[in-house]
């Protein structure tokens, strides 16, 4: 038995609580940013890699012109603009100012999350038209004899290799948008009254 009230009713809320374990809070505004922040770095990064994709194959051409080479040449420049320009139109979200209100935050982020799910299905097709473009011709290659049995199995090697990457890359991105997405469309039910 305590003399102090006060005490007994902190304790009493302080053990009532206790035993509640409540799932977090999205963060609107802080998960915006981060979600930002990383794709804007994403983003420069892509446009970099891509330049100097562009600039390796013009200066490979140039070290070994040939006809084949022009024809690759060609083929790495064409996929590598498709590929930037689908970049650029993708995320053309991401420069634009946010909004002021929490609600607005959320669509943000959800529109965000949809950019990086149509971002992984391009993926997916521009990955599946590189490996059938790369695996045909180096067969090709092989079956003129224009190179060894080993620099064939290296190139199917390094093929299989950056394919299994990319795809296991693909479903990270694409599992981490589908999180996002769920929680940012939770919450804005929240904030709705479940009225979307």
């Amino acid at each position: 038995m305590n003399l102090d009230p006060e005490f007994d009713q902190w304790q009493a809320a302080w053990t009532s609580t206790a035993g509640e374990e409540r799932a977090p809070a999205f963060d609107a505004r802080g998960a915006h940013r981060r979600q930002e922040r990383h794709l804007r770095l994403q983003y420069a990064a892509n446009l970099a890699v891509a330049a100097a994709l562009m600039l390796f194959a013009a200066c490979f051409l140039h070290a070994n012109y040939s006809a084949e080479v022009l024809v690759w040449t060609a083929v790495v420049w064409l996929t590598t603009l498709v590929a930037a320009g689908f970049h650029v139109w993708n995320w053309r979200s991401l420069w634009r100012g946010a909004g002021q209100s929490v609600l607005e935050y959320a669509e943000s982020y959800e529109q965000r999350c949809h950019a990086s799910l149509r971002a992984v299905r391009f993926g997916y097709a521009l990955l599946a038209l590189q490996v059938a473009i790369a695996l045909p011709w180096l067969t090709w290659d092989f079956a003129n004899a224009q190179i060894p049995a080993g620099r064939y199995a290296a190139g199917v090697g390094v093929l299989a290799a950056l394919s299994a990457a990319f795809v296991a890359w693909f479903r990270a991105v694409r599992r981490r948008a589908n999180r996002g997405l769920a929680e940012a469309m939770e919450f804005r039910r929240g904030l709705t009254g479940g009225a979307e």
